[in-house]
């Protein structure tokens, strides 16, 4: 058993850094390391929020934090969020939980294959692939930290606002609340980076995702 030094969360922001209460900042730094290095591909491009116990950090801890996020290609947001109790060190094993709701976000940490399925009331962060035959259906938005080849459909209980991300957008079907956008027949380039998909003016489009600053 080890205890954590610092948690990956997804939600929805983008990705929260929880940094635990009374771990030592060595610790903290080596396992965000390591956790990002063994997910690299997937974290590439997202946007981090950090939040610490009662005891903030100073400064200089903050900013090798951010030199660590930068170093992975994601952006260090730089706002510290608030916990809404103290953030404790927990006892975990190598064989955690695969999935976790985090608020209104339910974090799953791997691919989803044919006939599988995933249905929550709320957001979805998938970290990996959406494979055909294979289906995601989220009350909120749906992000995909892969490739999503299979069904999406956000906003499942009518909200328009709803929108579905990912790394590589090539849905088999994609929704957003009633509206309905299917796979072209005719296969076009493939896109270069993440898209995001949205309902503007009664239609869904999809366009390139942009980090706004």
């Amino acid at each position: 058993m080890t205890t954590e030094a610092c948690v990956i969360k997804g939600n929805r922001h983008g990705l929260l850094l929880s940094v635990m209460e009374g771990a030592p900042f060595v610790d903290v730094l080596a396992q965000l390391r390591a956790k990002l290095s063994a997910h690299r591909e997937f974290f590439q491009g997202a946007v981090v929020r950090l939040q610490s116990g009662s005891t903030p950090l100073t400064d200089e801890q903050i900013q090798q934090l951010s030199a660590v996020v930068q170093e992975f290609g994601m952006t260090f947001d730089g706002t510290a969020v608030a916990p809404s109790q103290p953030v404790r060190p927990a006892e975990t094993t190598t064989a955690h939980r695969r999935e976790e709701p985090l608020d209104d976000t339910k974090l799953v940490r791997r691919s989803l294959r044919s006939g599988q399925s995933i249905h929550y009331s709320g957001n979805v962060v998938i970290m990996g692939d959406v494979n055909p035959g294979s289906e995601v259906v989220a009350s909120g938005d749906i992000l995909v930290l892969g490739a999503l080849r299979g069904v999406a459909h956000a906003g499942a209980e009518g909200n328009a606002k709803a929108v579905v991300f990912a790394f590589r957008l090539e849905p088999t079907q994609l929704r957003i609340a009633h509206f309905i956008s299917r796979a072209p027949d005719e296969k076009g380039p493939h896109p270069t980076g993440p898209e995001l998909a949205q309902v503007v003016e009664n239609l869904i489009q999809i366009k390139p995702y942009e980090k706004t600053q």
